[in-house]
């Protein structure tokens, strides 16, 4: 009975998506930081993990992400709050806003997006990819959040996970925890924290661990793991 249950949530995961464009690492080449359109603008989503370093490292560095109540004092926090140097590190190289930086985000429109984008904010990348698969245009966002992911940007995966959330006819619930799953195999062990917060049932979990477990083959080729530093 049990095998049947779990047969029939991956069903109706497979038979309500075909994810054409998410099943399978995005068919592009990773971008590269010279990536541009025909008329000389570069691409959204172009930026590659290099060039995002170095646009968010001249900046506010990793002060944003630390923890305000100090070193080691925030080791349950979320996602997005470093509780260390070394985890504040992780964070920037891997394509997180810090909280502010998010909230900041949240507040801009789709051209603004796509301007921060085009500069080399990998953050912005993920939140132009949520915000025009959410408006509508299901299929383009999600293009550009593989791109995003292809290219390093682990959190491009909460962004997956968030269009699969979103009030769309592409809604699944199976794909946006198993987004999170692969992040978690990827080397985000706060991912999991999210995933916790989705309340998935004991079927639902299993088909989860077997979704995430395809997707880590096809869709993130096998990469290793660049763990989240605890200290």
């Amino acid at each position: 009975m049990r095998m049947a249950l779990i047969a029939a949530v991956l069903a109706g995961c497979t038979n309500a998506q075909h994810h054409t464009q998410a099943d399978a690492a995005p068919t592009t080449q990773p971008p590269r930081s010279d990536a541009s359109t025909a008329g000389g603008t570069t691409a959204p989503g172009s930026a590659t993990p290099a060039h995002g370093n170095r646009a968010a490292s001249t900046g506010a560095g990793t002060t944003p992400y630390l923890c305000e109540r100090g070193v080691n004092a925030c080791a349950s926090s979320g996602p997005l709050v470093a509780n260390t140097q070394a985890e504040a590190r992780w964070l920037l190289a891997h394509g997180y806003p810090s909280q502010a930086e998010a909230a900041r985000l949240g507040g801009m429109d789709l051209a603004q997006l796509n301007a921060e984008s085009q500069a080399g904010n990998q953050a912005a990348t993920v939140r132009y990819g949520v915000k025009t698969a959410l408006s509508g245009r299901f299929a383009q966002g999600l293009a550009i959040l593989s791109n995003a992911a292809a290219s390093g940007n682990l959190y491009a995966y909460y962004g997956l996970s968030e269009v699969y959330a979103g009030n769309t006819p592409h809604t699944n619930r199976v794909d946006s925890a198993a987004y999170l799953r692969l992040a978690y195999l990827l080397g985000d062990r706060k991912a999991s924290t999210a995933l916790a917060a989705q309340g998935l049932s004991g079927v639902e979990h299993i088909a989860v661990d077997e979704r995430a477990a395809s997707l880590y083959q096809t869709y993130a080729k096998n990469r290793p793991p660049s763990p989240r530093p605890f200290d």
